[in-house]
């Protein structure tokens, strides 16, 4: 899904204007599915960290209630 960046619509808007509060992305759900993947790609490599190696089933998680959370009131 690489594009050419120079034919890539973009504007500039104030972000209290009412265009800056819709997030809506176009195209199929393909095309948002690729988006994410690279958009997540490029936010771990500006991290500096790499890539996490675990699966799905070994995420590293921890479960607990919400009213047990301490950074809740």
């Amino acid at each position: 899904m690489r594009k050419d960046r120079a034919k890539m619509p973009a504007r500039i808007v104030p972000l209290t204007s009412r265009e800056a509060g819709e997030a809506r992305v176009g195209g199929t759900a393909t095309e948002r599915l690729a988006l994410v993947a690279e958009l997540s790609d490029r936010a771990w490599k500006l991290s500096g960290r790499p890539l996490p190696t675990y699966t799905r089933k070994t995420m590293p998680v921890v479960r607990s209630k919400l009213g047990a959370r301490r950074d809740r009131d």
